[in-house]
């Protein structure tokens, strides 16, 4: 019983060790903040899919290093999708679900804020 004790708590120092080495890793390895990317996601479907696409994006862009504007492009979600995407976007600040057709707005938008980088 003591032996494996021993190994299980080995096992869990290891994985623990590896966790460290990953997020040093990856706070050194990530690119750092872009002023002026954005992120077009064409989103379709019902409410769950809608949800688990946005909750994705926000999760890479709060915890990953993805920086940037979120656009998600509706391309077909249900009625009961656009309200669940509306609801999940309405307290971020960089992220937006619109039209297909109002995609180039939103850039143009974005690059006029920003700046086109000529300046």
């Amino acid at each position: 019983m003591g032996m494996l004790i021993r190994v299980m708590i080995a096992a869990f120092a290891a994985c623990g060790l590896l966790m460290v080495v990953r997020a040093l890793s990856e706070a050194l390895l990530l690119p750092g903040p872009e002023n002026g990317a954005v992120h077009i996601y064409y989103i379709c479907g019902d409410a769950a899919e809608a949800e688990h696409t946005i909750r994705g994006c926000l999760h890479l862009r709060e915890h990953r290093g993805m920086r940037g504007m979120l656009i998600f492009a509706d391309n077909g979600l249900t009625p009961e999708a656009q309200s669940a995407a509306e609801l999940l976007l309405r307290r971020e600040p960089d992220a937006v679900l619109c039209s297909a057709a109002q995609i180039s707005d939103y850039i143009r938008l974005e690059n006029d804020r920003l700046g086109a980088g000529t300046d």
